[in-house]
């Protein structure tokens, strides 16, 4: 389908670009071999995205491991006309200020104490979604729209979505297919904004399955910056006494920038999104960076939480330097704590570049795992990673990393040689090795050509994973390539 898309759209001028990717790994895992999964091991995805003047248009298919052919379809249209008006159609991504009343597909992960020395970013987002991750689950489908006049913008949303109950977005056995979008969800909400300031209300009712609901909320937001500080925050409350706010104020000033960030989320609500990755009753988080001397910079950073479940501390510090102009010297440490247990982590990472198409890197991670019910746990690694470019048209990476650890908390971290649009880490522990490689081809200046190859082995294991992903035998092999052609 997108082949024909693409031809269509090739046809009819404008501007954009396509991306093609397949991957497969080896042993089948259990969800096949038993016939519990109603698809392939195959993975796959495509995406074309067209301009044509104030037009635009986003197409998508997707299946994971286990899904049956194109198992996620998505398409979006938009329209931006001198940013004085903006609309978009179909599946959605959208936001209001900071989150706090209306965010998806939300953030993707929790907060990092090293990226805290900036004050959270603010946003008013109404465009297709442009990744499958924003429409695996809780798709977002329906019609936005936002209009600018002098110092006015007025921004809608008015959503109908089909979503499943749960937030895996994986629909491989029979029964995720059968439960597949069973909850239906309607969504209304408005913010008007004059300035650096803006109120905002939205309307949500599900029902089907278990999550039937409605809630209402609205919220203030603001934003004030100058050339060095910025203060920033959003309050939002709805007609339960659900109260919520997020404030942040930072500076930048002699080679040191750094913000204090406070905030409130109940993680009641949906369609919302929190400061910090994870709810909380209150949390505060400081982060500073330090331009020391020239090629030496420190980040720091510290969070603290209290929740419900178990009050969390996280903090981190790191310094890079770079010496001789040639050679990157990073070193880190990232403590997490909680009443019930603590981890420490710590890595050093070096890179050498003699030449602008030669580059040498090694990273040495450790892990430190203490509990109050768990048996201790310490784990180290070791990665080496070439990546050389021969000719212009040629880029080849090589990667070798192992761990040994004393099981899952004290496991260490990879880089993984990921196409670009995928997550880029691979979590090791126990006894093990990967080992990866990564060819580039640039067939032309606006076409790209990726494959890659990965072997997974962890010492004496008769089996990888649990439950329906796991794989008979003590290794995993993997392969993939991905086609990106602008146009």
């Amino acid at each position: 389908m997108i082949t024909i898309l693409t031809a269509l759209v090739l046809a009819a001028g404008g501007y954009g670009d396509f991306r093609a990717r397949a991957e497969n790994s080896w042993p089948d895992p259990a969800g096949i071999t038993q016939n519990k999964w109603l698809g392939s091991s195959l993975v796959s995805y495509q995406r074309l995205r067209f301009q044509r003047g104030m037009w635009s248009a986003v197409f998508i298919t997707e299946k994971d491991q286990g899904e049956q052919w194109a198992d996620l379809v998505t398409a979006g249209v938009g329209y931006s006309n001198l940013q004085r008006f903006t609309a978009a159609a179909g599946w959605l991504q959208v936001q209001f200020a900071h989150g706090l009343l209306l965010s998806h597909p939300g953030p993707w992960s929790g907060a990092d104490p090293l990226e805290l020395s900036k004050t959270p970013a603010w946003r008013l987002r109404l465009k297709p979604v442009e990744s499958p991750g924003a429409s695996d689950a809780r798709p977002l489908t329906g019609v936005a729209a936002q209009y600018s006049f002098n110092g006015v913008t007025l921004s809608g949303v008015a959503g109908w979505s089909r979503i499943d109950p749960g937030t895996s977005g994986l629909h491989r056995s029979f029964s995720e297919t059968e439960n597949r979008g069973i909850v239906d969800q309607k969504l209304a909400a408005a913010r008007v904004g004059w300035g650096p300031a803006g109120i905002s209300f939205a309307c949500v009712r599900q029902t089907g399955g278990s999550a039937a609901d409605t809630s209402s909320r609205a919220a203030a937001d603001f934003v004030f910056e100058t050339q060095n500080s910025s203060l920033t925050g959003e309050v939002a409350a709805d007609f339960d006494s659900t109260f919520n706010f997020m404030v942040s104020a930072g500076t930048f000033q002699s080679g040191i920038r750094h913000a204090l960030t406070v905030s409130r989320y109940t993680g009641n609500w949906v369609r919302s999104a929190g400061e910090f990755g994870t709810s909380h009753l209150i949390g505060a988080g400081y982060g500073l960076r330090w331009h020391a001397a020239q090629g030496v910079t420190l980040d720091a950073g510290a969070l603290v939480l209290d929740r419900e479940e178990d009050d969390t501390f996280k903090a981190g510090i790191q310094l890079t330097e770079r010496i001789r102009s040639r050679t990157n010297l990073t070193q880190r440490l990232k403590l997490t704590a909680t009443q019930q247990e603590n981890t420490l982590r710590a890595q050093v990472t070096a890179s050498w570049s003699p030449y602008p198409d030669f580059t040498l890197s090694l990273k040495v991670p450790a892990a430190f795992y203490r509990s109050t019910s768990d048996p201790d746990e310490n784990g180290t690694g070791v990665e080496v990673r070439l990546k050389h470019s021969p000719v212009p048209a040629l880029d080849i990476t090589v990667s070798a990393a192992a761990s040994d650890t004393d099981g899952w908390n004290s496991r260490v971290y990879a880089y993984s040689l990921s196409f670009p649009g995928e997550f880029g880490s691979k979590a090791l522990y126990n006894s093990s090795v990967l080992l990866q490689t990564e060819v580039s081809v640039h067939i032309s200046d606006s076409a790209t050509l990726r494959v890659k190859a990965g072997w997974f082995n962890m010492q004496n294991a008769v089996s990888i994973g649990s439950g329906s992903s796991e794989t008979q035998g003590s290794s995993r092999t993997s392969a993939g390539m991905q086609l990106d052609w602008e146009f």
